[in-house]
């Protein structure tokens, strides 16, 4: 199952806001035994939304969104979804009867603004947030899965559960395991690292991820990862790896590790 995430936001695109969200769904996601492969961040204009969407629909199983789920003139990712698709946007009874509860406790009128929160494509069904005001949104469509949370990253957050619920069980698992690599160039390992890819041949990545400059007191995290049909299966495969990166890195360079 592919998934792709959309941080939806002027502010995201045009650098103000850090697009956190995104790295922490896929992290999410990733440590359940999905497989996220793109990440797309577009303005609060419809166009924008809509084109963003539509290309996604065509290259993955699972779309989502984040952001632009309040009350102000700008959120409009659930509008533009629904215009998108061609579905009417309608008053989503339990969306509504979510606000009503929570505004009308504090005594605060049901304002135009507020109520915009509780509109949903036809079909869709809610996700509760539990950390705020704004639902969220899981909508099915032509056989793919589309959630819409808000931009507000504890909020978001609340929501992740209830997607993986709706999502079901992956049917695959994942691992990643690290190891730290002192003294030696990115430069320099980059074949080694290739050559055990290659002699392995067993589906693991490695990937080197520098901590320091290369050309003083280099410093690596080496990070060997990927996916198995049983977690013993992802295991064995990492570990076998990781052993055989380790013994020709040492015979290599002369070094522990």
């Amino acid at each position: 199952m592919n998934i792709a995430v959309i941080s939806i936001g002027n502010e995201v695109v045009k650098g103000r806001t850090v697009d956190s969200n995104s790295a922490e769904i896929s992290s999410f996601l990733t440590s359940n035994g999905f497989n996220v492969t793109y990440h797309v961040s577009c303005k609060d204009e419809t166009d924008e939304i809509c084109k963003s969407l539509m290309f996604l629909l065509e290259e993955v199983d699972v779309i989502i969104t984040t952001g632009g789920l309040g009350p102000t003139m700008d959120d409009i990712s659930i509008e533009s979804i629904s215009k998108c698709l061609r579905l009417p946007l309608e008053m989503n009874a339990q969306a509504l009867d979510i606000l009503k509860t929570k505004y009308l406790s504090l005594k605060l009128e049901l304002t135009e603004e507020r109520l915009k929160m509780a509109k949903m494509p036809l079909g869709a069904e809610i996700i509760e947030n539990k950390s705020g005001t704004a639902p969220g949104m899981f909508l099915k469509y032509d056989g793919k899965m589309i959630f819409s949370v808000p931009g507000v990253p504890r909020e978001m957050r609340s929501m992740l559960p209830q997607i993986l619920l709706n999502m079901g069980v992956s049917k695959k698992a994942y691992m990643s395991k690290e190891i730290r690599v002192n003294g030696i160039m990115e430069s320099a390992i980059a074949p080694l690292i290739k050559e055990v890819f290659d002699v392995m041949n067993n589906g693991i990545n490695i990937k080197s991820h520098p901590e320091s400059f290369e050309f003083n007191n280099p410093v690596l995290i080496i990070e060997f990862y990927g996916y198995g049909d049983s977690q013993d299966d992802i295991e064995n495969r990492i570990n076998s790896t990781y052993k055989e990166f380790s013994q020709r890195v040492k015979n290599k360079f002369s070094v522990s590790i």
